[in-house]
């Protein structure tokens, strides 16, 4: 941990004490509110700084679930992040792998259009690799934008089966860092996507528009009609997908996988492993993680010192074989800690 950080945590036990009522005085109008104002106003500086490369968004509200603990004499909440986990298999369509671009349409995912419908924020997205061959790059590629933009999502955390061990963590990436990377990788995907986009939005008459600052598409008179985005990701598809022979592939010497034998089609793409994605993502891939039963067993200072001294919006919670648990979104844990600092609902009292 800085050095820095360390100060601040030393700063807020030192509010806490000068908080204190002492003697017959009137909670909050003591003398000692001046100096828990200025301590107070210190604590906030010395946070802000400390972790102004790695916290971007300080003030969030409370997430639904959360464990309580206790720190300096007060309890804040330890938030988790809300998990998305489409259902991929409904019907024979699997966006992961297996749909043909004409297969993409409201009929046929209707299982997942309507979870991109679900109202509720959500937080990250689970990816399970599984053994290597449940995930095309083409496929991750085109759900972290959607994703990012029909449910707010700020991370995908990836999991693996490995051995016996299922949803074994691998690590957590922010959505426009994965398209980014992988755009690198695979240069023909952003090609892809950015004529399908083209023939949706740049349509003589178009009829699906930009709706948000985010860059969701929607109807002009129907914001959050999912369609928009079911009828890109069929347009991406078919820029990289053929039915063809293999001797008759534009490109034999680059991916292209076998998605449905009736028709020989297949796709410009890679199965994607755990290893492939951390070559990919270097180091936008956040490895990191703690043991669900080293949190529990420190004190509640000890957990927020664990906590802070990692990189990023959100630390990864594992059980002892390194299964993923849950998120947690240290934005909203650094604003309970703020919140609950002595001063922090006097500081604009004259």
């Amino acid at each position: 941990m800085t050095s820095s950080a360390q100060f601040a945590l030393i700063l807020l036990q030192e509010a806490r004490k000068t908080a204190a009522p002492q003697g017959a005085s009137s909670p909050g109008f003591s003398v000692t509110l001046d100096i828990a104002s200025l301590i107070w106003a210190l604590v906030v500086l010395v946070v802000c700084l400390a972790y102004r490369a790695k916290l971007p968004a300080l003030l969030r509200g409370l997430l639904g679930r959360a464990t309580k603990l206790e720190f300096a004499g007060f309890s804040i909440e330890l938030a988790k992040a809300t998990a998305f986990s489409p259902d991929w298999a409904a019907g024979a369509l699997d966006l992961r792998h297996q749909a043909v671009a004409i297969e993409v349409n409201d009929s046929t995912a209707a299982n997942f259009r309507a979870q991109l419908m679900q109202e509720g924020r959500v937080d990250y997205a689970e990816v399970n690799l599984g053994g290597g061959q449940e995930w095309l790059s083409s496929r991750l590629f085109i759900m972290s934008i959607v994703f990012a933009r029909m449910k707010g999502i700020r991370a995908l955390a990836f999991v693996e089966t490995a051995t016996d061990t299922r949803r074994r963590y691998v690590g957590w990436a922010e959505p426009h860092r994965v398209r980014w990377a992988l755009a690198m990788r695979f240069p023909w995907l952003e090609q892809a996507y950015s004529r399908a986009y083209s023939q949706i939005v740049g349509a003589p008459a178009p009829t699906t528009f930009v709706v948000d600052d985010v860059g969701r598409l929607g109807q002009q008179f129907i914001t959050h009609d999912p369609g928009p985005s079911l009828s890109l990701i069929q347009g991406f598809l078919g820029q990289i997908q053929v039915a063809m022979a293999p001797p008759a592939l534009p490109t034999p010497d680059t991916e292209w996988i076998l998605i449905d034998p009736a028709t020989n089609t297949r796709e410009h793409a890679s199965w994607l492993t755990s290893s492939d994605l951390e070559g990919i993502l270097r180091a936008s891939l956040n490895l990191s993680y703690v043991r669900g039963t080293e949190l529990r067993a420190k004190s509640g200072k000890e957990r927020l010192k664990i906590l802070f001294d990692f990189e990023g919006a959100f630390v990864a919670v594992v059980n002892d074989d390194r299964r993923l648990e849950y998120l947690v979104d240290r934005n909203v844990l650094l604003n309970q800690v703020i919140q609950h600092l002595p001063g922090a609902d006097s500081g604009n009292d004259s």
